[in-house]
Protein backbone atom coordinates (compact mmCIF):
# COMPACT_ATOMS: atom_id res chain seq x y z
CA UNK A 1 0.00 0.00 0.00
CA UNK A 2 0.97 3.25 -0.46
CA UNK A 3 1.43 6.01 1.70
CA UNK A 4 -1.40 8.38 1.03
CA UNK A 5 -3.89 5.26 1.95
CA UNK A 6 -2.54 5.03 5.73
CA UNK A 7 -2.72 8.60 6.80
CA UNK A 8 -6.36 8.36 7.13
CA UNK A 9 -6.30 5.41 8.79
CA UNK A 10 -3.88 6.49 10.78
CA UNK A 11 -5.66 9.45 12.27
CA UNK A 12 -8.85 7.34 12.67
CA UNK A 13 -6.54 5.33 15.38
CA UNK A 14 -5.06 8.27 16.89
CA UNK A 15 -8.16 9.83 17.26
CA UNK A 16 -9.49 6.63 18.98
CA UNK A 17 -6.83 6.82 21.38
CA UNK A 18 -7.17 10.06 22.23
CA UNK A 19 -10.76 9.58 22.68
CA UNK A 20 -10.18 6.53 24.88
CA UNK A 21 -7.68 8.05 27.16
CA UNK A 22 -10.28 11.28 27.46
CA UNK A 23 -13.33 8.60 28.39
CA UNK A 24 -10.45 7.36 30.95
CA UNK A 25 -10.14 10.49 32.86
CA UNK A 26 -12.78 11.89 32.56
CA UNK A 27 -15.32 9.03 33.75
CA UNK A 28 -16.75 9.48 37.48
CA UNK A 29 -14.52 7.50 40.31
CA UNK A 30 -15.93 4.66 42.28
CA UNK A 31 -17.43 5.67 46.02
CA UNK A 32 -14.91 4.48 49.11
CA UNK A 33 -16.65 1.70 50.98
CA UNK A 34 -18.84 1.81 53.62
CA UNK A 35 -16.62 1.78 56.92
CA UNK A 36 -19.48 0.66 59.98
CA UNK A 37 -17.81 0.73 63.54
CA UNK A 38 -19.91 -1.41 65.42
CA UNK A 39 -19.92 -0.23 69.00
CA UNK A 40 -19.59 -2.82 71.66
CA UNK A 41 -22.73 -4.04 73.75
CA UNK A 42 -23.40 -2.28 76.53
CA UNK A 43 -23.77 -5.84 79.20
CA UNK A 44 -26.95 -6.65 80.13
CA UNK A 45 -28.39 -9.05 82.85
CA UNK A 46 -31.54 -9.87 80.13
CA UNK A 47 -29.62 -11.19 77.18
CA UNK A 48 -27.75 -14.38 77.55
CA UNK A 49 -25.08 -14.63 74.80
CA UNK A 50 -25.74 -18.33 73.10
CA UNK A 51 -23.78 -20.59 74.03
CA UNK A 52 -22.11 -21.00 70.36
CA UNK A 53 -21.23 -17.25 70.65
CA UNK A 54 -17.89 -16.43 71.28
CA UNK A 55 -16.91 -14.19 69.12
CA UNK A 56 -17.38 -10.46 68.23
CA UNK A 57 -17.97 -8.42 65.19
CA UNK A 58 -15.52 -4.95 65.52
CA UNK A 59 -15.52 -3.58 62.66
CA UNK A 60 -17.36 -4.25 59.14
CA UNK A 61 -16.09 -2.86 55.45
CA UNK A 62 -18.20 -3.37 52.64
CA UNK A 63 -17.19 -2.83 48.98
CA UNK A 64 -19.37 -3.83 46.06
CA UNK A 65 -18.53 -7.77 46.04
CA UNK A 66 -16.54 -7.65 48.87
CA UNK A 67 -17.26 -7.40 52.63
CA UNK A 68 -13.94 -7.37 55.48
CA UNK A 69 -14.65 -7.99 58.85
CA UNK A 70 -12.64 -7.32 61.95
CA UNK A 71 -13.77 -9.90 64.76
CA UNK A 72 -12.38 -10.05 68.28
CA UNK A 73 -13.05 -13.71 70.25
CA UNK A 74 -13.11 -16.79 68.32
CA UNK A 75 -15.51 -18.13 65.59
CA UNK A 76 -16.08 -20.96 63.30
CA UNK A 77 -18.32 -19.86 60.57
CA UNK A 78 -19.24 -16.75 59.29
CA UNK A 79 -22.94 -16.52 57.67
CA UNK A 80 -23.60 -13.34 55.08
CA UNK A 81 -26.81 -12.51 54.08
CA UNK A 82 -27.03 -10.87 50.52
CA UNK A 83 -30.20 -10.10 48.50
CA UNK A 84 -28.48 -12.72 46.08
CA UNK A 85 -28.21 -15.56 48.91
CA UNK A 86 -26.68 -16.43 51.57
CA UNK A 87 -22.72 -17.16 52.12
CA UNK A 88 -21.09 -19.49 54.70
CA UNK A 89 -17.88 -18.91 54.91
CA UNK A 90 -15.10 -21.17 57.47
CA UNK A 91 -12.89 -18.18 59.16
CA UNK A 92 -10.02 -20.65 58.94
CA UNK A 93 -10.19 -20.41 55.36
CA UNK A 94 -11.20 -16.52 54.46
CA UNK A 95 -8.44 -14.76 57.14
CA UNK A 96 -6.56 -14.85 60.28
CA UNK A 97 -5.72 -12.97 63.56
CA UNK A 98 -9.13 -11.51 63.59
CA UNK A 99 -8.84 -10.23 59.95
CA UNK A 100 -11.23 -11.88 57.35
CA UNK A 101 -11.84 -10.90 53.85
CA UNK A 102 -14.70 -12.47 52.19
CA UNK A 103 -16.73 -12.61 48.38
CA UNK A 104 -19.73 -11.70 47.99
CA UNK A 105 -22.10 -11.68 44.78
CA UNK A 106 -23.44 -8.68 45.82
CA UNK A 107 -23.34 -6.25 48.76
CA UNK A 108 -24.24 -7.61 52.21
CA UNK A 109 -27.67 -6.88 53.94
CA UNK A 110 -26.34 -9.00 57.44
CA UNK A 111 -23.85 -10.38 58.72
CA UNK A 112 -23.71 -13.58 61.59
CA UNK A 113 -20.72 -15.60 63.43
CA UNK A 114 -21.67 -18.49 64.58
CA UNK A 115 -25.03 -18.62 66.48
CA UNK A 116 -24.55 -15.18 67.73
CA UNK A 117 -26.98 -12.25 66.91
CA UNK A 118 -27.63 -10.85 63.24
CA UNK A 119 -25.83 -7.59 62.22
CA UNK A 120 -27.94 -5.64 60.22
CA UNK A 121 -25.56 -3.54 57.73
CA UNK A 122 -28.80 -1.97 56.39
Amino acid sequence: MNEKKLNPLRLVLLAALVGYFAFLFTRPQPEEPLVTQVPAPAPTATTPAPANCQGQITQVVQGANEIRLTITGSAERILIYTDQGNITASTSETGSAGEYRIRTPGPATAVQLDDCPVLNLR
